[in-house]
Formats: C-alpha cells, structure tokens, sequence
C-alpha cells in the first residue's frame, strides 16, 4: 500500500522509535501501548506493527485489535462494521 511521503516518513519515524521497546519485551500489547501513548494510531500504528514484527496485514492487525488499549478502536472498527454489513444487506 502506497503512502504519501509525510505519512511513509512518520511510520518510518516510530518503527525506529518503538523498535527499543519491540526488541526489549516482545510483547504486542507493550508495543500497542507505546504506540497508542505516543500518539500512534490506526493505519499508522498497524503499519508500524508490520514493519516491527515483519509480519503480514492481518497478523499486525490482531496485534492492533487484540490489544487491551486499543478497545475503543476495535469497538469503533466493529461498530463501523456493523454498518456496512447492515447497509449491503439492505441493498440486496
């Protein structure tokens, strides 16, 4: 997935900046947390997961969602879900 400069800059930034705390503990929920208290979020901080973990999308979006600091996140992502699912079944 392509990002402008700024944004591919500021993921880049925090990978090199959460990477201490990655490598320290390897724990997914400390990295959420660090992120989400450094003002990492959504897109950004699932990207910042992948690149930390070398992992794929869905495996950093389990790191993102399953995070107990990220409840409200994956409320909303459920919720919006929720939604959409509504919507196409009342398009059918």
């Amino acid at each position: 997935m392509g990002f402008d400069a700024e944004r591919a800059a500021r993921i880049a930034a925090m990978q090199e900046t959460a990477r201490p705390v990655w490598e320290a503990n390897g724990d997914t929920d400390v990295l959420q947390q660090f992120l989400k208290d450094n003002g990492c979020h959504g897109v950004e901080a699932v990207f910042v997961t992948m690149g930390l973990l070398n992992c794929d999308l869905a495996e950093a979006q389990r790191a993102f969602f399953t995070a107990p600091c990220r409840d409200a996140e994956r409320r909303f992502h459920n919720h919006a879900m929720d939604l959409l699912e509504e919507a196409a079944d009342t398009d059918a």
